[in-house]
């Protein structure tokens, strides 16, 4: 029987701190059936040369400008038909079994729509993979707290189930295609070459992976973690469970600005396209005392995020607009959806 084709697309802009380790790993892959295909940013730096000089025969694709990841991905699925598609970060390295295993688990349960690897921290200054679990997975709480579940821990076995888990995060998640095609929407500007959009393209950088999960989730796919899938990532930013207020503060000021308050944003517009407002209520004492709290810390320590406020404002009525077409297509209840909020 042949083995179905997956289709690694990586997509890439001044990716050359990274690019090689990346390209070998997938070289090595013990999976025969792989079409791979790099999606070049409008890269200013040697990633072109690199790729030649690492891989001559890869496909390569050239943007005219840069996309971003999601506009990037979004628009590498129109060069693809292949029933599985890994969206690779370049700053990811897959162990060499990993689409052969990722593959197999996919195959046998058909409602899982992405797969997420158990992925551990990769020492750049060392150069070496670490014992270190860089994420198992995003989970969310009634707060509407965003974490990546495990980071930071030592891997004792503690994420060993294999299992359902609210959302997959975005470094090297495994799609069923089938799953992507039924989560992407129709954009209302026209567009005759890439009409559709699979991650949110107003979100730009952050939680458009969670938007994209929870939409998943609402259509009936399963986020789906296995443990035996292994991939090793230099996560540059954390979204770690912190257990004081003072770790949360030390947490957030590792994170550049810029990037905290597209973080904020970004996750409270997943919120706005996906959640239902009868779980907010039944969670309205964990989610106010936390809102409450961000909106003084960022008066008092972080005042370049509260722009982000406004910008939430301004984007709602697209942000509903788009809502309006996933919640008519939706197929599981409110209270099958409340069951991941911990």
């Amino acid at each position: 029987m042949n083995k179905p084709e997956v289709s690694v697309h990586l997509v890439v802009y001044n990716g050359e701190r990274y690019l090689r380790r990346c390209l070998e790993a997938i070289k090595a892959q013990t999976y025969e059936n792989i079409k791979f295909r790099i999606f070049n940013n409008a890269s200013t730096d040697n990633t072109i040369a690199i790729l030649r000089e690492v891989w001559p025969s890869a496909e390569l694709i050239n943007f005219d400008k840069n996309h971003s990841l999601g506009g990037g991905f979004n628009r590498s699925l129109y060069y693809s038909d292949s029933p599985y598609v890994v969206g690779l970060c370049v700053d990811v390295a897959m162990a060499s079994d990993f689409i052969e295993r990722a593959v197999d688990v996919v195959e046998r349960y058909k409602k899982i729509g992405v797969l997420q690897a158990k992925i551990y921290r990769y020492d750049w200054e060392k150069n070496e993979n670490t014992n270190i679990i860089d994420t198992t997975g995003i989970q969310i709480f009634r707060s509407r707290r965003i974490t990546n579940r495990g980071h930071g821990e030592q891997d004792t076995g503690q994420y060993n189930v294999a299992g359902g888990i609210f959302c997959y995060e975005g470094a090297v998640p495994l799609f069923r295609r089938e799953a992507l095609d039924d989560a992407s929407v129709l954009k209302d500007k026209k567009d005759d070459k890439y009409p559709y959009e699979y991650l949110d393209e107003d979100f730009v950088w952050y939680a458009d992976e969670l938007d994209l999960g929870w939409r998943m989730r609402l259509l009936g796919w399963e986020n789906w973690y296995e443990p035996s899938v292994i991939a090793y990532h230099d996560r540059q930013t954390t979204h770690k469970l912190s257990h004081s207020y003072r770790d949360f503060i030390r947490l957030r000021r590792t994170v550049p600005a810029f990037k905290r308050r597209l973080d904020f944003e970004n996750q409270r517009l997943a919120f706005i396209k996906n959640d239902f407002g009868v779980s907010i209520l039944m969670n309205l004492p964990w989610f106010l005392k936390r809102e409450l709290f961000l909106f003084v810390y960022f008066l008092i320590w972080e005042r370049s995020t509260v722009p982000a406020y406004w910008h939430i404002i301004k984007k709602t009525p697209l942000m509903l607009h788009k809502r309006k077409k996933i919640m008519k297509r939706r197929k599981i209840s409110k209270g099958e959806l409340r069951r991941w909020f911990k």
